[in-house]
């Protein structure tokens, strides 16, 4: 449908175009998105499997606390912990950042359960960030979901529902909201053969502009957006549950903004192609957010060396073992403890003897690593898994999440 006379400035679909860089520039991008794929792919080969396993779920309240942060809807990291064991603030702006907070763990859990394989016919539907979008706000209260509108006014957030009136933000006005199912239709046109390789890997980077651009729904865009780009990267077999853009997006905000804005404007004379918007600020942005997932994952690359990760296990016992509470601990359970990163399990007898040290000391030793909340187990007596919490982030993964580091210090 086109509007014959709308007050919007954006009212047919392809006033968005390009949704995608013509081929002269998409081969050019074409490099860099391989080496995400390969540098991706090595990461996920990495020799401790089971502590890749844990990260999984110990790095979905990080990405939540990153994606919040960018709207200024954060809580501190332990309040996120503390959520995660049904502990919410008595403070009602504090509660409501810690319910945003678990809604956003819960729904990129369900994203990557709900979509773990690629189909790009099917992931650049309309219909999945209507999705997300509603699976993320249907888990708020009533009270999360009202806002003040533009002219001072109450509403309500209805989950997964299309905006039904036009927005400013910043100096971008999104299209006509009567337009909105025609610019999601455009949208899914525009990436639906973008099915694997480096072309999906751009297409999930343009499309995530150009989602942000139509800005379908009165609030949670960027965060539907952020989730979008994550469990497509997820589906593509490339995150793997070790890194995500969203902490990428986070530290280098300001750039973030700069290159969606930059992306925004309309062309710049025939040198900027056919389209009515920018093909230059596009491919910015999509090198950008390219270079930004090298950084994430070139930093866990790092973080994954098991000799590394030894050598920082043994350092937190050295500096745990000089508190009272915990003051058993030995260096030696390092070699061990990295070795049950390996492995799902290990027999308490055998984990013990791995240590050398005598008996008592070794009975000592471990119970002060249940205390530390490094292991844990499943029964009283039965073997002992690695066990990750945020509050040892700052000993295992440091800069990993700094805000974390500073909470539990």
């Amino acid at each position: 449908m086109i509007i014959a006379k709308s007050k919007y400035p954006y009212y047919a679909v392809h006033q968005m175009h390009p949704l995608l860089p013509s081929e002269p520039k998409l081969d050019s991008l074409r490099p860099l998105a391989a080496d995400v794929i390969g540098q991706a792919k090595d990461l996920a080969a990495h020799g401790m499997p089971h502590l890749r396993e844990l990260l999984r779920e110990a790095l979905r309240p990080m990405n939540s606390y990153y994606t919040n942060k960018i709207e200024g809807q954060h809580t501190e990291p332990l309040l996120i912990e503390r959520a995660l064991q049904k502990d919410f603030s008595s403070k009602p702006g504090e509660a409501r950042r810690q319910r945003i907070a678990i809604a956003h763990i819960v729904t990129e859990r369900w994203g990557e359960e709900t979509f773990p394989t690629f189909d790009s016919s099917v992931f650049f539907q309309g219909s999945v960030p209507q999705a997300i979008h509603r699976h993320l706000h249907d888990q708020l209260s009533p009270e999360d979901l009202l806002q003040i509108d533009d002219d001072g006014k109450e509403e309500r957030i209805t989950p997964g529902a299309w905006r039904d009136r036009g927005v400013k933000v910043a100096s971008h006005i999104p299209p006509d909201p009567a337009t909105l199912s025609d610019f999601m239709d455009e949208w899914h046109r525009g990436y639906r053969y973008a099915r694997a390789g480096e072309t999906a890997v751009i297409a999930l980077m343009a499309a995530h502009h150009r989602l942000a651009w139509i800005h379908p729904f009165l609030d949670g865009n960027g965060r539907t957006a952020r989730l979008h780009t994550h469990t497509g990267l997820s589906a593509l077999g490339l995150t793997q549950g070790l890194w995500s853009p969203m902490r990428g997006f986070a530290r280098d905000q300001t750039a973030y903004y700069e290159h969606l804005i930059a992306a925004d404007q309309r062309r710049k004379g025939d040198y900027d192609r056919r389209g009515v918007l920018s093909e230059g600020g596009l491919v910015e942005f999509i090198a950008f957010c390219m270079n930004l997932c090298l950084d994430q994952i070139g930093f866990m690359h790092g973080m994954l060396q098991r000799q590394a990760f030894e050598a920082r296990l043994a350092q937190m016992l050295a500096a745990e073992a000089t508190k009272t509470d915990t003051r058993f601990l030995r260096t030696e359970a390092a070699q061990p403890l990295a070795y049950l990163a390996t492995i799902k399990s290990m027999d308490r007898a055998r984990f013990k003897a791995m240590t050398g040290l005598a008996s008592r000391t070794a009975d000592r030793a471990l119970a002060d690593l249940f205390k530390l909340g490094i292991v844990r187990s499943r029964t009283p007596k039965g073997p002992i898994e690695l066990a990750l919490s945020i509050k040892l982030f700052r000993y295992l993964f440091p800069r990993l999440w700094p805000e974390a580091e500073a909470d539990t210090a």
